[in-house]
């Protein structure tokens, strides 16, 4: 892991790091950002991944 590195996700598959925005970290082999699932916000602190549309 760089050491710089603050945190998000881990590809074991060929080693890429991704912030907690899901975006590629620097000089990695992932040539893209991780894509977004569709979501929706149910609550100030909840979130239901899956479907999209507006809040309640």
């Amino acid at each position: 892991m760089a050491s710089d590195w603050l945190g998000g996700f881990f590809c074991p598959c060929h080693g890429s790091q991704f912030d907690l925005a899901g975006r590629v970290f620097r000089n990695m082999p992932a040539p893209i950002n991780l894509e977004i699932p569709p979501h929706k916000y149910r609550a100030e602190n909840r979130i239901l991944i899956g479907e999209d549309g507006p809040s309640p």
